[in-house]
């Protein structure tokens, strides 16, 4: 184990100095460890390494000059956290996702083609980034996060702050557009005359059960659909909203691992790159029903947004129909259409239970130190001492190269 004395943080490999720097509210100005260079800097100290003979020289020392940090900077702190710094997302073991990398421009691309090898959905995201509109946006490819993620904030901690793991992160399972325009679709869709029509075809109750969840969260928490007010609250939102919002979550994750275990390991997996598959075409088509003024009841919200969200209501039987190409043909179309409805409020129950930067913010974010020098493990080469250090003086440290 190293010592750490001096360091406000326990590190004793490259992927935990650099990521507990971060998560202190450090910040890598330099990061080139592969030529033993970097630096940091934040919360009173600067962290820099220097090359010496076969090692690095790791030295943290005062800096009068670097601004302190506040409570809102506190990240959570966790090994799956960890990899949030480096552009990796980390997966939902319990329903046997992996992680995804997505912190570069390629990244996103290859992780798209591995969702979904027909091409088509990285294309969109490729033409959605036209540089003269939207370079950074990733429009619908961002529901991955909360879909793909565990549950990262620690029980019983208002400590909600995440690291940004790729350019671009929100998306409408965040936006108070996306919440609103759902629950009214879910209310027209348990009205709709294949139900009210036909008293033998009764609403499946796990439907009716959902709406119910989301009209208590509504009426309990007005930070629910509100995200300009749950977003003035990154370190300090309320307990009890947060617990229920894991309640929440907890009970979409296990009716998920139920499904896996009844129809396959890998039906969670398929449903979330459906619909990613689809989630791309949003903005494109959401802002041309603008202009042919065929877009549908925005509630008072912003109109492209919500349109948004009617596209994906729209999408679901295309959703259903991937899930046929897929394999799951004999899973009967219904259940594929609830479970999706069970997937979206998952995901907005986990963006509801972390903060990110947002917008112009996020933009400008620090970017992802790079994916290859994440290391699983303490002091391990490539798992086994390649990137181990300890400190040898009251401010140093020797890192072997």
């Amino acid at each position: 184990m190293a010592h750490t004395k001096n360091l406000p943080f326990e590190a004793s490999n490259l992927t935990q100095l650099a990521a507990g720097a971060i998560r202190h509210g450090m910040t890598w100005t330099v990061f080139r460890p592969e030529h033993g260079v970097f630096l940091a800097e934040g919360i009173g100290y600067v962290l820099r390494g220097v090359p010496h003979d076969s090692s690095i020289l790791i030295e943290y020392i005062l800096d009068p000059c670097s601004p302190s940090k506040v409570p809102d900077s506190l990240f959570v702190q966790s090994a799956e956290v960890d990899k949030l710094f480096f552009g990796i997302l980390p997966g939902c073991t319990r329903l046997n996702i992996p992680d995804y990398r997505i912190g570069t421009t390629e990244d996103v691309y290859t992780t798209m083609y591995t969702l979904d090898s027909t091409g088509p959905a990285t294309k969109k995201i490729r033409d959605n980034r036209h540089p003269s509109f939207a370079p950074k946006c990733l429009f619908g490819f961002s529901d991955i996060i909360p879909l793909a993620a565990p549950m990262l904030r620690r029980q019983n901690s208002t400590v909600i702050k995440l690291p940004v793991p790729a350019e671009y992160t929100t998306g409408l399972l965040a936006h108070k557009e996306g919440f609103v325009v759902f629950g009214h679709r879910l209310n027209e869709y348990i009205d709709s005359p294949q139900y009210t029509a036909t008293p033998s075809l009764p609403v499946p109750p796990r439907i009716l059960h959902l709406r119910h969840i989301y009209c208590c969260m509504r009426s309990k928490h007005p930070e629910w659909e509100d995200e300009v007010l749950a977003n003035s609250q990154v370190n300090n939102r309320s307990a009890r909203f947060l617990h229920d919002c894991e309640v929440g979550w907890n009970v979409c994750t296990e009716y998920f691992v139920g499904l896996n275990q009844e129809y396959g390991q890998n039906f969670y997996g398929d449903l979330m790159a459906a619909h990613l598959k689809n989630a791309v075409n949003w903005w494109h088509q959401a802002w041309n029903r603008m202009r042919e003024g065929t877009a549908r009841d925005n509630y008072g919200l912003r109109d492209y947004i919500a349109e948004g969200m009617h596209l994906y209501w729209d999408y679901l039987e295309l959703v259903v129909d991937e899930m046929g190409k897929r394999g799951w043909m004999k899973i009967p179309r219904e259940k594929i259409r609830e479970a999706w409805m069970m997937m979206i409020f998952r995901g907005f129950c986990w963006w509801r239970s972390h903060w990110m930067m947002e917008g112009q913010d996020m933009c400008e974010a620090p970017p992802r130190l790079p994916s290859q020098y994440y290391a699983e493990g303490r002091g391990t080469k490539n798992g086994d001492g390649e990137n181990g250090f300890v400190l040898v003086e009251d401010s140093m440290a020797v890192m072997d190269r």
